[in-house]
């Protein structure tokens, strides 16, 4: 009996003994994954955020969708239906990966960016370049140390959930006082892995610091407003991430709030009291979802922090950061809708996106909304404090990603200095500075050394002080080519008129309005573009007339008449609005790179439908052509088509069968297939490469006696020679068609 209970004894201490081991609901690190989700109307992102996916990192296309989704999320995303692919299994290794550098080279890239964007304090953190939550804790250490009368000592305002301190600094020129100045705001890492909007915060504050004194701008800023800084809002999802992941790309978004079980983290992002767990699709009620709004608003010691803060300072203005998405965002997010001060807001985000051209969140196809924001409290709560103007900045496109290669460190803070500058000015809401709000540039092409280009520009709040127009111009490679001083024509109006250089080129202008006797500076660049390129021309235009469908398929030429700039991205919009067309709102189609002297044919087919009944047997078409999506010429042309490539159609039964050739042919990436049949049959339209393997099938199905056409599409084949088959009855028919790239 002594031995079972020794035995029992032993077992029972193993037992206790592994269980502090291996914990019963021990936390698994989830891998992210980049997916592709194929989908058919806008709607469907309803349903997928329904189903509990987050759309992080979403890219939205016609067809598809690509969001970054965790293992649970793939999990949900496989029992809803729609179809997806894998483009990046693991987007932690992915980044580490792509972003992984020596010792020394990282050395060599820090100088090199120091120089270039005159970089004193600011520089790499250990963590891909990324300051850790300890260096970003150091750093406000060494801006107290090197410029103690601009701004305070760190201090806190509150605490994490596991204890760290979330540590605020202020930037004045009386940084100890409480000066009756308007107060700013600029926080970051609210989300734990988006430390390229903490870097921008840091660079921001490095860059109020270096350049008082020496900047005027940037002297009358600081003298006149209170800047206050929180670089991390959420210190324990950070520094979770280093812990896993020490040479950056974790992936840990929310706060590291223990649900139990193995669940971890509340978005608190979605914890804020103004119309908190307003629905489900905003915010989640489930604890494993990464868009978890929590038990209850402001539930989350970070938020309550946070909170405080606003209700213990008198802040005018907000820009909270995070990325990525190159999309500057304002409320409302519950019900992404505009609020009462859009005009404000929208006046905000035009004049801080002049460099960075990021958009305005109002007006994206691809936003989605949120609830529990902070961004919605920071304005809507106006009883416990007063309207604060609040923006949520996404730094970084696409590419960047959330963890950006340690090469667009320097260039994402850069980017996002100006924007940072025109928040601390409060166009509307602190001051009314005059700034250009609308110019424009004409032509919009001009010959080479023979003409002239004109600037208009309308000037807003002229009356508050004295400023002076100069207009800069640059050509495509950024190379400054010319400047002058605008003349002011009227109260708010200036103008201009200038010699264009001699080289075929692409130019743009930036128009600078300087303040007199206070030195703003506010930009505009907006649509001031011309070109000395070109012209691009309609050469000429290829039909087929299909009299039985009334319609003419069409493929325009383009020439480049210059001399020597072969030109690249060529599209052009084809406009018609005689009384005899039928419904052509107008069809965009594109174009090969077309040389100097060189004609090049668009690589679809645009379809001219008619009213037989009216039509003279011509068309009035207008042509809109481009470059990378401007437009730099304009055209017209009376187009009388001329029918060929096949015989009219009737309304006869053909009497033979017919396979022609597809037109047009080399082609790129359309073109059209026509055959006739004389008798019902079932009929096969197969499209082969040179090797004899099966591309495409066009047609295979019963069909009566009768004339039939088909479009074929092969914009994801490459250039080459294929071969395609009819096959009616007994009637067999193989021709050869080139598509050209």
């Amino acid at each position: 009996m002594r031995n079972l209970n020794t035995s029992f004894f032993l077992v029972l201490v193993l037992i206790i003994f592994c269980s502090y081991l291996y914990p019963q609901h021990q936390e698994v690190i989830e891998k992210y994954s980049k997916i592709r989700i194929t989908i058919h109307h806008i709607d469907d992102l309803q349903q997928l955020q329904l189903a509990g996916l987050s759309l992080e990192g979403m890219k939205l296309e016609e067809n598809f969708v690509e969001v970054i989704l965790s293992e649970r999320e793939i999990l949900k995303l496989s029992n809803t239906g729609f179809s997806y692919e894998t483009l990046i299994d693991d987007m932690t290794k992915y980044y580490q990966e792509r972003n992984r550098r020596t010792e020394t080279e990282m050395k060599n890239l820090e100088r090199e960016m120091k120089e270039k964007y005159s970089s004193g304090g600011f520089g790499f953190g250990s963590m891909g370049g990324f300051y850790t939550y300890g260096e970003v804790v150091a750093e406000l250490d060494t801006m107290r140390m090197l410029y103690p009368n601009l701004i305070t000592e760190k201090y806190s305002i509150g605490t994490s959930i596991e204890g760290r301190t979330l540590w605020a600094v202020k930037i004045s020129d009386n940084p100890e006082i409480n000066e009756a100045e308007p107060e700013v705001f600029f926080n970051s890492m609210i989300h734990a892995r988006e430390p390229a909007g903490m870097m921008a915060v840091i660079y921001f504050m490095y860059h109020l610091l270096e350049k008082y004194g020496s900047d005027p701008e940037i002297t009358y800023l600081v003298d006149n407003r209170e800047f206050y800084f929180v670089p991390v809002i959420n210190p324990d999802g950070y520094e979770y991430n280093r812990s896993i992941n020490p040479s950056g790309g974790g992936m840990w978004r929310k706060n590291r709030r223990d649900s139990g079980g193995g669940i971890f983290g509340v978005d608190p992002a979605r914890n804020f009291s103004f119309m908190w767990g307003y629905d489900n699709i905003g915010s989640s009620p489930n604890p494993s979802s990464e868009i978890y709004r929590g038990t209850e608003a402001f539930s989350e010691p970070e938020c309550q922090s946070l909170r405080d803060f606003f209700l213990t300072n008198d802040i005018k203005i907000v820009n909270n950061f995070h990325a990525y998405w190159n999309v500057i965002f304002t409320p409302w997010g519950y019900n992404m809708l505009q609020t009462p001060d859009s005009v404000i807001y929208n006046l905000f985000i035009t004049l801080a996106a002049q460099f960075n051209g990021y958009k305005n969140g109002n007006y994206i196809p691809d936003a989605y909304a949120c609830n529990g924001y902070p961004c919605d409290w920071i304005y809507g709560e106006q009883t416990l404090k007063p309207k604060i103007f609040s923006f949520l900045t996404e730094v970084g496109n696409n590419n960047d990603g959330f963890w950006p290669i340690p090469d667009r460190i320097f260039p994402l803070a850069e980017e996002n200095c100006y924007l940072n500058k025109i928040f601390a000015w409060g166009p509307g809401v602190i001051d009314n500075p005059p700034h250009i709000s609308e110019a424009e540039v004409y032509p919009s092409y001009c010959s080479p050394s023979v003409d002239s280009f004109h600037i208009n520009a309308t000037e807003l709040n002229p009356e508050n002080y004295n400023s002076v127009v100069t207009a800069y111009l640059y050509d495509i490679n950024d190379n400054l080519m010319d400047e002058f001083e605008m003349s002011e024509i009227s109260t708010n109006a200036f103008y201009a008129t200038c010699p264009v250089p001699q080289e075929e080129n692409f130019y743009y202008l930036l128009l600078k309005d300087e303040g007199v006797e206070i030195p703003s500076n506010f930009y505009y660049k907006q649509n001031l573009k011309f070109t000395t390129a070109g012209p691009l021309v309609v050469d000429s235009i290829l039909s087929v007339h299909f009299p039985a469908m009334k319609r003419f398929s069409t493929m325009p030429y383009l020439k480049n008449i210059g001399n020597s700039l072969p030109i690249t991205g060529v599209s052009m919009k084809i406009i018609c609005e005689d009384p005899w067309i039928i419904n052509f709102p107008g069809v965009t189609v594109s174009f090969p790179t077309i040389q100097p002297g060189t004609t090049s044919i668009s690589n679809a087919v645009v379809a001219l439908y008619y009213d037989s009944t009216s039509f003279p047997g011509y068309f009035n078409l207008k042509f809109e052509i481009m470059s990378d999506g401007w437009c730099y010429w304009k055209d017209s042309l009376r187009f009388e088509p001329v029918i060929v490539g096949i015989d009219e159609e009737t309304n006869e039964i053909p009497t033979e069968y017919f396979l022609s050739q597809n037109f047009p042919n080399p082609f790129n990436p359309n073109t059209m297939i026509s055959w006739q049949s004389p008798v019902g049959s079932w009929q096969t339209l197969k499209v082969y490469d040179v090797l004899g393997n099966e591309i495409a099938t066009l047609a295979d199905e019963y069909k009566p006696a009768g004339r039939y056409q088909v479009e074929f599409d092969a914009s994801r084949l490459a250039s080459g020679i294929y071969f395609y088959q009819l096959r009616a009855g007994e009637y067999i028919s193989v021709k050869k068609m080139i598509l050209i790239k």
